[in-house]
C-alpha cells in the first residue's frame, strides 16, 4: 500500500469531524488510562459502555466545564463530539474486526503496575519486555502470548528496577537496571537463564538507562538518568561480547544521560541534558545530542548551537534511516523534539502542537521520515499519558491516543516497516494495513503470578503529604518487602521488610520521608510490593502541602 494511502488512513482515525459517532469507533478512545484509573477508585468505570452512557450526562458537564479532567480538559472538538453521540442516542456501534482497520492495537502482554520502561525485537515474532514488577517477558510469536523468563531477585532489602534491553541476536541479550548493586544481567540462551554481570568497572555509571548492542561482540550502554552529583555520567562498552567492559566518564559533557543508538561499531549517539552548576536536578539542564564517530572515543555536542530553555533534555532517539533521526526532549511542562535530515549534524527543535497539548514526553518512534509519534507521561502531574502523531515530519501533530499510553519505547521493524511494537502501560503492536492482527488477552503464561493481585490500591490515587498503600499477603508467606521509587527509578523508601508476615489484607502507611528521613518532593511514585517469588507493582501522586 502506498505511504499516501496509510497517512490518509491514520489522518481519518484522528479527524474530529464525525458525523454518526459510535462508542466503539470515536467515545471510548477519549478516556486515557490516567482518567480510567482515576474515575474507577470514584465508582465510574469510563472503559465500560453501559457506564459512560448511563453518565453520559454528568460527564458531558464535567469535560464542558473545563476542570475535567483535572490538569488536562478536553478540547472543544473532543466535547462537540461527546455531546453529538448524547443527541444521537449515544449507539455503541462494534469494534472493528481483523483486517478492517489499520493501526495500533494491544498485545496479550499484562498491564504492569507502573509501566513497560523498554522492549526489544530481533524479528516481527521473536521480542522480550521490562516492566516495573520487575519482569522479563518474551513473546515468540508476535504478542499472541508472552511468558515470563525472569523476575528481578531482592537483595537484601533492596529492589531491582529494570531499566533497558538489547540484544544482538535471538540468544545473546543484556539488560540494564537503576539498582547500583545489581547494574546488568545477560543471557547467552535468549532468555531462557539470566546471569548478573559482575565485570563492570568501578568507574562504570551507578544506574544503566540505555543499551545498544550493535552486535554479538560490540555493545554499549549509558547513564545515569538522574543529573545529581552522586550520580555522575557514563558510557560502558565492550568489543570481545561483554568479557570485558571499558568505561568513559562523560560529567565534563553530561549531567544525565539516557538512550543510546549505534549506526555501526564506531558511530553513534547518547542523549541527555547538561548543566554548569555542581550539582543540578532537572529543573537546571538543557538538552544534549552527542555524536560520536570513534567508537566512543571523544564526542562533541551536535545541539550546542541551539538555544534551550532549561528544565529539558533529551530522552529517547530514533534514527528512520542514515539521515533522519528524531530525539524526544522531556520537560515536565513542554512538549518538542529534535530533528535531523543530515545524519545528525544538524538538529532542529520542533513543539508539540496538537490539541491536547501533550507534554513531558519519553518514547518516540517513526515507521517513515515524515510519519511517527510520540509518547510518555502527557503532563506535569506524569497522569494523561498522551500519545501524539504526525504525518509530516514533526511539523504538525494530532492526538493519537488510540496508539497507547505513558508509552516509553517504539520499535520498528522491516524498510519498509512490517509489524511495530510500543511499550508504556501495555505493549501495543503496530500492523500496517495488510498484515493486521488483533490479539483477544490472554494471561500471563508463568508458574510464579499471583492468582489474585497483591496491591489493593486501585489506579493512579492521590495522597497528601502522606500515603497508605493497601496490600494482601497471600498465606504461608516467608518474607514481603515494599519498595518506593521516584518516577525517574531512584529508590527512595523501603517501607516494608518483615519476616513471616502476617497474612490477609493490609494497611501501610508512608510518612513521606525518604530512608534518610528527608521529606520526598511532590510527584509520581512507583511502588512494589515482593513477596517470596511474587512481585507486584503500581504507583501514585503524592501531593506536598507549600
Amino acid at each position: 500500500m502506498s505511504q499516501s494511502k496509510i497517512d490518509s488512513e491514520v489522518s481519518a482515525t484522528t479527524s474530529s469531524s464525525v458525523s454518526s459517532p459510535t462508542w466503539e469507533a470515536d467515545i471510548k478512545g477519549l478516556f486515557n488510562d490516567g482518567d480510567i484509573a482515576c474515575m474507577k477508585r470514584r465508582g465510574l468505570d469510563l472503559s465500560s459502555y453501559q457506564a459512560v452512557k448511563a453518565n453520559a450526562q454528568n460527564i458531558l458537564d464535567s469535560v464542558s466545564s473545563g476542570f475535567m479532567p483535572p490538569g488536562n480538559p478536553w478540547p472543544q472538538s473532543w466535547i462537540d463530539q461527546f455531546k453529538q453521540w448524547i443527541e444521537i442516542g449515544a449507539p455503541e456501534g462494534k469494534a472493528p474486526a481483523p483486517g478492517e482497520k489499520p493501526g495500533w492495537h494491544p498485545t496479550s502482554a499484562p498491564e504492569a503496575g507502573s509501566r513497560y520502561d523498554d522492549i526489544w525485537f530481533v524479528s516481527p515474532q521473536i521480542g522480550w519486555a521490562v516492566n516495573s514488577d520487575g519482569q522479563i517477558l518474551h513473546t515468540d510469536n508476535g504478542g499472541a502470548n508472552w511468558v515470563q523468563q525472569f523476575r528481578t531477585p531482592m537483595i537484601g532489602t533492596r529492589a531491582v528496577y529494570l531499566r533497558c534491553i538489547s540484544f544482538a541476536t535471538s540468544q545473546r541479550g543484556w539488560v540494564g537496571t537503576l539498582t547500583d548493586v545489581y547494574r546488568m544481567f545477560e543471557t547467552i540462551d535468549g532468555g531462557t537463564t539470566w546471569t548478573l554481570v559482575t565485570n563492570l568497572p568501578d568507574n562504570a555509571p551507578l544506574a544503566i538507562c540505555g543499551l545498544y548492542a550493535v552486535n554479538e561482540t560490540v555493545v554499549y550502554a549509558s547513564g545515569t538518568n538522574f543529573p545529581y552529583k552522586r550520580y555522575p555520567t557514563g558510557v560502558l562498552k565492550t568489543t570481545d561480547g561483554g568479557q570485558t567492559w571499558t568505561a568513559t566518564n562523560m560529567e565534563t559533557l553530561a549531567s544525565n544521560l539516557i538512550d543510546i543508538f549505534f549506526f555501526n561499531e564506531q558511530e553513534g549517539f547518547v542523549v541527555g541534558g547538561f548543566s554548569e552548576k555542581d550539582d543540578p536536578n532537572y529543573d537546571d539542564v538543557v538538552p544534549v545530542v552527542l555524536h560520536t564517530t570513534d567508537g566512543g572515543f571523544t564526542w562533541e555536542n551536535r545541539v550546542a548551537n541551539l538555544e534551550f530553555e532549561p528544565g529539558e533534555w533529551g530522552w529517547k532517539i530514533y534514527f528512520v534511516n542514515q539521515m533522519v533521526g528524531y530525539v524526544s526532549l522531556e520537560s515536565f511542562n513542554r512538549g518538542a523534539v529534535l530533528k535531523t535530515t543530515d545524519g545528525g549534524q544538524t538538529w532542529l527543535r520542533l513543539p508539540i502542537n496538537d490539541p491536547q497539548g501533550n507534554a513531558n514526553l519519553e518514547g518516540i518512534g517513526f515507521i517513515t521520515e515524515d510519519h511517527g509519534w510520540v509518547g510518555g507521561w502527557g503532563n506535569a502531574d506524569f497522569t494523561a499519558g498522551y500519545t501524539s502523531g504526525t504525518i509530516d515530519g514533526g511539523q504538525t501533530w494530532t492526538d493519537a491516543n488510540e496508539v497507547g499510553g505513558f508509552i516509553n519505547r517504539f520499535r520498528f521493524i522491516g524498510d519498509p516497516v512490517k509489524v511495530g511494537y510500543a511499550g508504556g502501560r501495555l505493549v501495543y503492536k503496530y500492523n500496517p494495513p495488510e498484515e493486521l492482527q488483533v490479539f483477544a488477552p490472554q494471561l500471563i503464561a508463568t508458574e510464579t503470578a499471583p492468582t489474585e493481585r497483591m496491591l489493593k490500591t486501585a489506579g493512579l490515587e492521590t495522597f497528601h503529604n502522606t500515603a497508605t498503600i493497601s496490600v494482601r499477603i497471600p498465606e504461608g508467606a516467608k518474607h514481603a518487602w515494599l519498595n518506593i521509587w521516584n518516577r525517574f527509578g531512584l529508590e527512595v523508601k523501603v517501607l516494608l521488610d518483615e519476616d513471616n508476615p502476617t497474612s490477609g489484607e493490609r494497611q501501610l502507611f508512608w510518612d513521606g520521608l525518604d530512608d534518610e528521613q528527608n521529606p520526598v518532593p511532590s510527584g509520581i511514585y512507583i511502588f512494589r510490593l515482593t513477596v517470596d517469588d511474587s512481585a507486584d507493582s503500581g504507583s501514585f501522586y503524592l501531593h506536598r502541602d507549600r
